[in-house]
């Protein structure tokens, strides 16, 4: 049995997750087996591409095509059934990273932000973007800068006992960068493919990952589009919140009105306290000329 830390969880596992951070502890929080599907009681169905969720109040089954079926339950067991066809372990582990600790963190009342993170004076800046935006360039960017890299795809937010501000825990040792990405970055090491015949690559920080929290002092929004020079506002009030609130992970799966409720206090609560900056860039854009107003915003 594996031991890991991960989105501020510990993980006992029967596969091995060379994206986590071995660790160890006396109680699991969350148990990874293999094993058939049980069938469930369904109150939502709805399909995503080539994913299909069956979701209730405390459960949730997602097949991905061709890959695997996952049960996620009660907010501390996952069930993972590889599909004969499939492989590929890396992929059956991408998309338990993704939607199944995604159903896990709903099942804990927790809410998880698709938002990279650095460390700055012991606070956080989480920095969110659709794809395209140059999330991932940036953290690589900044990481080059001699910025302490917190987490790179996900951040989970945490509500502390007599503290008014939110804080957030990383999620895992590893940052995903396209291909272009590493040749604007200069950056030779391909040897962790994320997803066979995608040009996406992983590289890991175990020896530097932290595992602490720390309190959300602001939030970067990166946008391309329709601008011919990058343009930076600070937002406010209701549009500081709708500009948050639309990166949280795996959305679908917080629709429920308690989870919808919960997102809603959370992120308030944060943007009340941490300033929420839009950094919108044109399309053809050079990485330094983003990260400098990005670290000007630090």
């Amino acid at each position: 049995m594996y031991k890991y830390w991960g989105f501020g969880l510990h993980i006992t596992s029967v596969i091995e997750f060379p994206e986590l951070l071995p660790f160890d502890f006396k109680y699991a929080d969350v148990n990874i087996a293999l094993g058939e599907i049980p069938v469930i009681d369904e109150d939502t169905a709805f399909d995503i591409g080539r994913i299909s969720y069956r979701v209730n109040d405390h459960e949730l089954i997602f097949s991905v095509e061709d890959v695997a079926a996952y049960y996620v339950a009660d907010g501390k067991q996952i069930i993972i059934r590889p599909h004969p066809a499939n492989t590929e372990d890396r992929v059956v582990r991408l998309f338990l990273l993704g939607a199944a600790i995604a159903g896990i963190l709903q099942q804990r009342r927790q809410v998880p932000l698709h938002t990279s993170a650095v460390v700055v004076n012991d606070r956080l800046t989480l920095i969110a973007g659709q794809s395209g935006a140059g999330k991932s360039t940036t953290l690589a960017g900044l990481k080059k800068r001699q910025y302490r890299i917190f987490s790179d795809d996900i951040t989970v937010l945490k509500e502390l006992p007599d503290d008014d501000r939110i804080s957030g825990v990383a999620s895992y040792p590893m940052i995903k960068l396209w291909e272009h990405s590493l040749q604007t970055l200069q950056l030779d090491d391909r040897s962790f493919p994320v997803v066979p015949g995608y040009e996406k690559y992983g590289f890991f920080f175990h020896g530097a990952f932290d595992t602490q929290h720390y309190p959300v002092e602001r939030i970067i929004l990166l946008d391309a589009g329709q601008t011919d020079v990058i343009r930076h506002k600070q937002l406010h009030g209701s549009e500081a919140f709708t500009g948050v609130v639309q990166h949280v992970y795996k959305s679908t799966l917080f629709r429920q009105p308690a989870m919808r409720a919960l997102c809603f206090d959370v992120i308030s609560k944060m943007v009340k306290c941490a300033t929420v900056h839009q950094v919108s860039r044109p399309v053809l854009c050079e990485p330094d000329s983003l990260l400098d107003v990005v670290t000007s915003i630090l």
